[in-house]
């Protein structure tokens, strides 16, 4: 039931990474590249979505990422409950990290 769960989980997140990438590369152009973006958005407004949308872009791809380095360690028999532990907590910290840092601005 577990590796269900965590299939489904990493499948939402793999799914909501689609917009928010979209978001983040739009964004990222709009604030560096004003000519070729500024009708879609100002520069300034571009700038904070871009840093608003960084730790969430973050926090989906370290999951993304920790999910299959954790499967590839179980299908080479390196898993188990002290494994899934680090996982769960390298994750949180790396995505408290991310946005402590972006509430810090």
């Amino acid at each position: 039931m577990k590796e269900k769960a965590l299939w489904l989980v990493n499948r939402f997140f793999a799914w909501a990474l689609v917009p928010v990438m979209a978001v983040n590369f739009l964004s990222g152009y709009a604030s560096v590249h004003p000519r070729l973006f500024g009708w879609l958005i100002a520069k300034p407004q571009a700038f904070r979505l871009h840093l608003a949308v960084q730790p969430l872009t973050f926090a989906l791809i370290l999951y993304h990422v920790i999910f299959h380095v954790r499967r590839t360690l179980m299908r080479r028999k390196a898993g188990g409950p002290l494994l899934d532990a680090a996982a769960v907590l390298c994750w949180a910290a790396g995505s408290g990290l991310a946005f402590w840092l972006a509430r810090l601005g």
